[in-house]
């Protein structure tokens, strides 16, 4: 058997080197010149000699030289391979090392972390203040002075001794107070306090947030967030709270944690005492002042003392602040909103507080502003102003509907229900007829009426002036008790033919027509009939009188100013 695999394996060996130096004999001039590991000028020189008669040793000899030549190499790659592995196995041991001593060390703080933890459980609610006082106990035999130090800017130290004691009176805590017992000083990360050895002393805090998502709720069916434990706070969807975890850090003088008060909060539902709607332009600053009630603190006893008052807003990105005038004069909210584009609702809440330490608000105000896109209409009261508005569809079909803030002075076309393709572009007319003079805000919304889902708004600014009066006359009407009084107004067709007519007031409560439509022919005369309704007071008033066209263009105006007696 193994005399059998030696002479298989040296046929082989020599069945190998015969192919070889076949490919030699074959590739002719170019093998030397390409063959791995070999360069072309150490070869060159028996390279003429390679087809002579006496050339079969020497093609062996080269052979063996390539080959003994490609064995060094190999082994030097093998031993480099093996170097290779070997090094990255003691890399790979070294950095195991430090990282399980790592591991080892950071679950032994943890534990002594745990050992010196007080967990509390805070629920709170937005703007009210929440009292809680510290048990820390110097357990050394030397004094210390202790840094106080909060993750979160929202639960904080009570230095203010004044402050203490009123929260402690509010909450009827019955634990000592002492006065001036904290030390600050800047560029430490909170107050100090001295103990002495064994000594326990009690620490105010106070959780107060003024801040809230203002998420808008998603309009359509309700639905509620999911999720459990104290991490989710199920709440009013445009008011989502999130609950949060804050640490107190009592640091001894060499740095390390003394003890560690953990505050779990938990947030509850607040009320909503009044509610606003604005409407404003888009991308432009809404400036609003909101007057106040007179208000009274029913803890001080002289009803001459004028109360505190402050506000504070649960977006920060909002200027929100009240002045404080002289006594008697009634004292404003001055709000400064940063403007956003249509139809963008943004929503905040306004705290009204009236004591000094605002503890709890006395009010709280939610605030809907909503952003509109700007359409400007001058027109002229009494007569019917044409414009243009463009409706683009979203991604999917939808069944619109517009709806308008003063459906007797706009009317928009198409009246009903529409189908608003997606992509497509629906041109809306809106025929604005006013019956008051000056400037003013008219709303238009386009709402899916199958998902009550606001697609579009705008926000029309008048700016109506009054008409030229062609006649003006003045009548005396009883007052109270009577029947009323009638009139008549003659008036003349100044075309060449014939022409209806509608007459128009902006007093229909105190003026009615005998007819509010009326035909006559060219350059004849029309005598109009007028009721005046009885007032239930003395005075004057001014009515206006439109005589219009079919298209409610205004062709003559007449005044006329009633005197009740």
């Amino acid at each position: 058997m193994r005399m059998d695999y030696l002479v298989t394996s040296s046929v082989a060996e020599s069945a190998r080197n015969a192919a070889q130096a076949h490919r030699l004999e074959i590739d002719g001039d170019r093998v030397p010149l390409f063959r791995r590991g070999v360069r072309a000028d150490t070869i060159v020189a028996g390279e003429l000699k390679l087809n002579e008669p006496d050339g079969g040793r020497r093609k062996l000899n080269c052979m063996a030289a390539v080959h003994q030549r490609e064995g060094r190499e190999d082994a030097k790659k093998a031993e480099v391979t093996d170097w290779t592995k070997e090094a990255r196995l003691a890399t790979e041991l070294n950095q195991s090392k430090p990282s399980e001593k790592h591991s080892k060390a950071e679950g032994i703080a943890n534990m002594l972390s745990q050992a010196i933890t007080t967990q509390h459980l805070l629920y709170t609610s937005l703007g009210s203040a929440e009292y809680m006082e510290f048990v820390l106990k110097n357990p050394f035999n030397a004094p210390q002075t202790v840094t106080i130090h909060s993750d979160d800017p929202e639960l904080s130290v009570i230095t203010n001794t004044e402050e203490w004691g009123y929260f402690k009176a509010l909450t009827k805590t019955p634990t000592p107070l002492e006065e001036n017992m904290f030390h600050l000083e800047e560029g430490d990360p909170g107050p100090r306090v001295y103990l002495r050895p064994k000594e326990s002393i009690h620490i105010p805090l106070k959780y107060q947030s003024f801040l809230c998502d203002h998420t808008m709720a998603l309009q359509g069916p309700s639905f509620l967030p999911t999720g459990k434990g104290s991490q989710v706070a199920k709440k009013n969807l445009s008011n989502i709270v999130a609950a949060k975890t804050i640490k107190v850090t009592f640091q001894a003088e060499d740095g390390k944690p003394m003890a560690i008060c953990q505050v779990n909060v938990e947030p509850t539902p607040h009320v909503v005492d009044q509610t606003f709607r604005l409407y404003h332009p888009e991308l432009c600053f809404l400036k609003k002042a909101i007057r106040l009630p007179p208000w009274h603190d029913p803890t001080v006893g002289d009803s001459d003392v004028r109360t505190h008052i402050s506000v504070r807003c649960s977006d920060p990105n909002i200027i929100c602040q009240t002045r404080m005038l002289v006594p008697g004069e009634p004292q404003d909210v001055y709000l400064k909103v940063p403007g956003s584009p249509s139809p963008h609702i943004k929503i905040f809440f306004v705290m009204v507080f009236t004591d000094k330490w605002m503890a709890a608000p006395s009010q709280i105000w939610q605030i809907y502003v909503h952003f509109l896109e700007r359409v400007d209409v001058s027109c002229v009261t009494g007569q019917r102003s044409c414009q243009s508005l463009v409706l683009r569809g979203k991604q999917a079909v939808r069944k619109v509907k517009c709806f308008s803030s003063h459906p007797q002075e706009i009317e928009v076309d198409p009246e009903g229900v529409f189908v608003l393709p997606p992509a497509a572009v629906q041109e809306l007319q809106l025929k604005v007829q006013p019956w008051r003079a000056g400037s003013r805000f008219l709303y238009v919304n386009a709402v899916d009426v199958e998902n009550r889902w606001l697609v579009t708004a705008w926000l029309l600014c008048l700016n109506v002036h009054r008409p030229v009066l062609s006649k003006a006359f003045e009548v005396c009407v009883p007052g109270s008790g009577g029947r009323g009084s009638s009139r008549k107004i003659t008036y003349t067709n100044p075309y060449s033919s014939s022409r209806t007519f509608l007459l128009r007031s902006d007093h229909p409560d105190l003026l009615q027509f005998k007819e509010n439509k009326f035909q006559i022919g060219g350059g004849e005369s029309y005598t109009i009939g007028l009721r005046f309704a009885p007032s239930r007071s003395p005075g004057s008033v001014e009515i206006l009188v439109y005589v219009n066209n079919l298209e409610e263009k205004t062709e003559e105006t007449f005044c006329v100013k009633v005197n009740y007696s």
